[in-house]
């Protein structure tokens, strides 16, 4: 494996890492009004970051419009996408090279 393949699959989990700090900070920005209202505490809101349940749904209807740029909605996908991208990085950044 050359250097340049190795610097990649880094730059893979440089990405998957900043697409989860990225989604988490989606989340964040719908959920935190959720919680500041009163309507979720923290710990249920944290189950929304990897889950769409009912209770999700219900805290994100609720929603108002003073959101930043009118975003109203989180999907737990973009976790998801993010986690799968970081993890594909660091496996392949962890692998033996071979000679």
């Amino acid at each position: 494996m050359t250097s340049s393949s190795r610097f990649s699959h880094h730059a893979v989990a440089v990405v998957g890492a900043g697409f989860a700090l990225l989604s988490l900070g989606w989340w964040w920005l719908i959920f935190s009004k959720v919680v500041d209202a009163d309507y979720l505490t923290v710990g249920q809101a944290v189950t929304c970051i990897a889950g769409a349940s009912d209770l999700c749904a219900l805290a994100q209807a609720l929603c108002t419009d003073d959101h930043l740029y009118g975003i109203r909605w989180y999907a737990p996908e973009a976790f998801w996408a993010a986690a799968a991208i970081l993890v594909a990085g660091v496996v392949l950044s962890a692998r033996p090279q071979r000679a």
